[in-house]
């Protein structure tokens, strides 16, 4: 049986490989990936499909220049990920493990239906995506 720290070691470097191999093929597609800011996101260069952190750095500019709803407008995912953190903090305390894993578990079914629902081309889930197709691709 393997050490939760190997575990995560392990996890780590796959995830790392993942993301080094998407920007390879955002770079192979189109070398201006590497020249514009913000930057594009790796993902939707590679599969055409927003991912659930696209629209995050236009958000948190948003946010930070005192723009609330257009921080939202851009990803509602990373701006309530954002103000969620610090429950995440107290909750990863000994007394509430149990209830902390089962958050865990919501919050990533959570992203993978948003990361669905953002796709899916019907005007009604047209909220979920950042706005305009021109910067679209950015996170």
């Amino acid at each position: 049986m393997s050490s939760p720290r190997f575990s995560f070691v392990c996890l780590l470097i796959l995830s790392v490989g993942a993301m080094l191999a998407l920007l390879v093929v955002a770079v192979y597609r189109d070398p201006s990936v590497l020249t514009t800011f913000p930057p594009p996101c790796i993902f939707r260069k590679a599969t055409g499909i927003y991912c659930p952190g696209c629209g995050s750095t236009r958000a948190l500019r948003a946010l930070f220049g005192g723009d609330f709803f257009a921080a939202l407008r851009y990803n509602p995912f990373s701006i309530s990920v954002l103000f969620a953190l610090p429950a995440l903090l107290v909750l990863r305390r000994p007394q509430f493990r149990v209830l902390y894993y089962r958050l865990a578990v919501v919050a990533c079914v959570f992203v993978l239906v948003f990361t669905v629902l953002r796709n899916v081309p019907l005007p009604a889930f047209d909220f979920l995506r950042p706005p305009t197709a021109a910067v679209s691709s950015s996170h």
